[in-house]
């Protein structure tokens, strides 16, 4: 059992290593392609990075487990979470 919680921090850091530059470049995209130009747009490209990192963050940690287990069933595998 000691495995599964190194496992478990494990699979948690790694997904956040996933989502920081996922969220940016989203964040990035998305003032890109906004047409109004603020004048402070290095600001508010922060600000939507740092509103959508922990919003992304738990949706990534609870439909990764639900992902897993929809392929393992597609592809009649065990699940080694």
């Amino acid at each position: 059992m000691v495995n599964s919680k190194k496992n478990r921090r494990y699979r948690i850091i790694s997904t956040f290593f996933v989502v920081l530059p996922t969220t940016f470049v989203m964040a990035i995209l998305s003032s890109v392609t906004n047409d109004v130009l603020v004048e402070n747009w290095i600001g508010e490209l922060f600000k939507s990075w740092f509103f959508s990192l922990p919003i992304v963050y738990a949706c990534v940690l609870l439909l990764l487990p639900l992902a897993h287990k929809i392929t393992s069933k597609i592809l009649d595998r065990k699940v080694n979470l």
